[in-house]
Parts: C-alpha cells; sequence; structure tokens
C-alpha cells in the first residue's frame, strides 16, 4: 500500500467523515496525530492532490478513493521519505492505484509491459501514462510534468 494513500486516508477514517476541510484534514495530521508540523500537512495534502489521491468537492477534501477498503496498520507513522519529492512515475502509479483500485505491484507489471510492448522505445512515465489513459484515469493533473520531464521543456508549443 502507498504510504502516501495511508496518510491521505487517515484524517477521514478517523473522523468517519468522507469528506473534510483543508483545515480539518491538517488539523488531524499536525495535532490530533502528531505526525508533522502544520506546514508540512500543507505540503503532503498538496503532494496528495496532485497525485490525485484527494480532490476539492466545493471547498472539502475528499478521498479519490475508497477508503473503506483501506486499513491504517495499528501503530503505523509516515516515514521521513514521505516528505521528499516523489518521481513522476511514482505519483503517476500512486494516481492509477488510487483511481483505478489496482495494487501497486500489478500497476508497476502493467507500465513495465506496456513499456516493452512498444519494445522500450518509450520513457517508463509515457508508458504510465498510455496505461492510466487505458484504465480510464484522468492523466491531466500530470500530464505537463511527464511532457516537460521527456522533452526537456515545459513549453508544449514548441
Amino acid at each position: 500500500m502507498d504510504e502516501l494513500m495511508l496518510v491521505a486516508a487517515t484524517p477521514f477514517k478517523r473522523n468517519n467523515k468522507k469528506s473534510l476541510s483543508i483545515k480539518d484534514f491538517e488539523f488531524v495530521l499536525s495535532f490530533d496525530l502528531k505526525w508533522m508540523a502544520p506546514d508540512a500537512a500543507s505540503k503532503i495534502r498538496d503532494k496528495a492532490i496532485g497525485a490525485q489521491l484527494l480532490r476539492f468537492e466545493g471547498a472539502e477534501l475528499t478521498p479519490a478513493f475508497d477508503i473503506s477498503k483501506i486499513e491504517i496498520p495499528h501503530g503505523f507513522k509516515p516515514s521521513g521519505s514521505l516528505f521528499q519529492e516523489r518521481s513522476i512515475i511514482e505519483d503517476i502509479i500512486a494516481m492509477i492505484v488510487a483511481s483505478c483500485g489496482k495494487n501497486t505491484k500489478d500497476t508497476i507489471v502493467m507500465i513495465n509491459n506496456k513499456q516493452e510492448e512498444l519494445d522500450d522505445l518509450v520513457d517508463i512515465e509515457i508508458a504510465g501514462l498510455l496505461v492510466a489513459r487505458e484504465l480510464g484515469c484522468n492523466i491531466d493533473s500530470i500530464y505537463d510534468r511527464v511532457y516537460s520531464k521527456v522533452l526537456g521543456t515545459g513549453d508544449k508549443s514548441t
């Protein structure tokens, strides 16, 4: 299970709610659980939104995955690696897991198979986007990052 997904699910499960205000989400992570400082909770929220684990519905945050299927291990606490920047492929994998209900291992296998199917002529991130698209995931939020990485530019008009 993706650590970011566990952290994103915890405030909802702890409050037994399907949506939370930004303030309540961050409050649980920083003050209730004492897992991180408030500014780190904001960064985790943004990271979870970027990975399409959380989304806005009006002014409320909601998980983009079924939290009833998430079991938070007893004594779970996020590791320091959660606060490091994730690679684009890690974000694509997390997006597929959250949006399509696939597990991480199967998602990685599908992406690797797609890259092999294309004779390794495309970057792993492109193979990941193709798999995500085939599974019906909305790739809009991550497309520009992949485009910039693969072509080395943020300008899509060239």
